[in-house]
């Protein structure tokens, strides 16, 4: 479960931002002075002056984070919850947003929902199915449609799926699978809702197979997706009309192949297809990816001989798109967009333990070339 491993930790922050277009290139922003050793998990955005950015802090992750940007810097939120992970984050309104993940205490993990109203963030009652249980998808359709999605692996593996009626949340049964994971989830509308991950696993040898669900308004269906190797692995999903979506994550060789790259499917509204993507190295992963337009699709990730990984599907094919190179360990698992920014967030350390936070933004009038490509630049 390579992306999973890895999202697991919380090391560093990186924080990139480029306008809608992909017109212009990056520099670095100055994040809080504190906490230590934050990560950037999920992003949500409402305006180019108003965006949330969840995760965690501490060593190993094992603090909750909050913080938010109001068009000049990123500050630090309180949260009610302290130990623990935020996952994801998803915004209606400036005072309607919800956050997902999960907190710890002495004999168990549970899911963790909280709630911003305007004011503050609140925590929100939420169910759990066994005892290490975690949320880390959220999306929402209205005030009172919200679905989150996440996984257990004790006492059984299973997958979460969870509904808000606007009173309560609620655990929704879906189809049967065996060792089910789910990691992302879009909502269209109530009666289209797409979750994904991956199914099958098998850690003796590392195999399984891609998995997405579709929820009609009245039942979740499984619907076929393919597989490209012995390992696949889908962390993400999101798109803008029902006859085009995009998931993404990572496929690789199971045990006896020491390798995974970058996989993508796009649902055409009838199936969903392989397209192929840039291979950088030997361990590339998307971990999230953003739907702006048909031609216009961004994806983030990481090369972990690389650093942070960038690309871009310009409606005919996916195309890296230069991004700093920080450290070997510089990771990105966020995208949001709003009012002509993008942002996208993670982590980098640079010497384990030790850690080190790079933010960069996008500005305007940068060359692209022919192909929409960015030539981005580090301070």
């Amino acid at each position: 479960m390579k992306v999973f491993s890895l999202l697991a930790s919380s090391i560093g922050a990186v924080l990139l931002t480029s306008a809608t277009s992909f017109a212009s290139g990056w520099t670095e922003v100055p994040g809080p002075a504190s906490p230590k050793n934050p990560g950037i998990y999920g992003l949500a955005s409402m305006s180019s002056s108003d965006t949330w950015a969840v995760g965690s802090s501490g060593s190993q992750g094992g603090k909750t984070l909050i913080e938010r940007w109001d068009g000049t810097s990123w500050n630090v939120v309180p949260n009610p919850v302290s130990l623990g992970q935020l996952r994801a984050v998803t915004a209606l309104s400036s005072a309607d947003a919800w956050s997902v993940g999960f907190r710890d205490n002495v004999s168990a993990r549970l899911t963790l929902v909280e709630h911003w109203d305007g004011t503050r963030w609140v925590e929100v009652p939420s169910p759990s199915i066994g005892t290490y249980d975690q949320l880390v998808g959220v999306s929402a359709v209205s005030s009172n449609d919200v679905w989150a999605v996440g996984y257990s692996i004790s006492p059984n593996n299973a997958y979460i799926l969870m509904h808000w009626n606007g009173t309560a949340w609620s655990l929704v049964e879906g189809p049967p699978v065996r060792d089910g994971v789910l990691s992302g989830v879009k909502a269209l509308a109530s009666e289209d809702i797409w979750a994904v991950g991956y199914k099958d696993y098998n850690a003796n040898n590392n195999t399984a197979s891609t998995f997405t669900l579709h929820w009609d308004g009245t039942v979740w269906s499984e619907i076929p997706s393919p597989n490209v190797d012995a390992s696949n692995f889908l962390a993400a999903v999101d798109g803008t009309a029902p006859d085009d979506l995009w998931a993404v994550g990572n496929s690789g060789g199971g045990a006896t192949i020491a390798f995974f790259h970058t996989l993508a499917l796009h649902w055409d509204g009838t199936a969903w297809t392989v397209v192929p993507t840039p291979v950088i190295t030997n361990s590339d992963a998307f971990t999230a990816v953003k739907v702006l337009s048909p031609r216009n699709v961004l994806a983030v990730g990481y090369s972990l001989s690389v650093g942070p990984l960038t690309q871009r599907w310009n409606g005919r094919q996916w195309r890296n798109i230069s991004t700093p190179s920080g450290e070997e360990g510089a990771l990105l698992f966020a995208i949001s967009d709003s009012g002509g920014t993008t942002w996208a967030a993670g982590y980098q350390y640079l010497s384990f333990p030790d850690t080190d936070e790079l933010f960069l933004q996008s500005t305007r009038g940068a060359k692209t070339d022919a192909a929409g490509e960015v030539n981005i630049r580090r301070k």
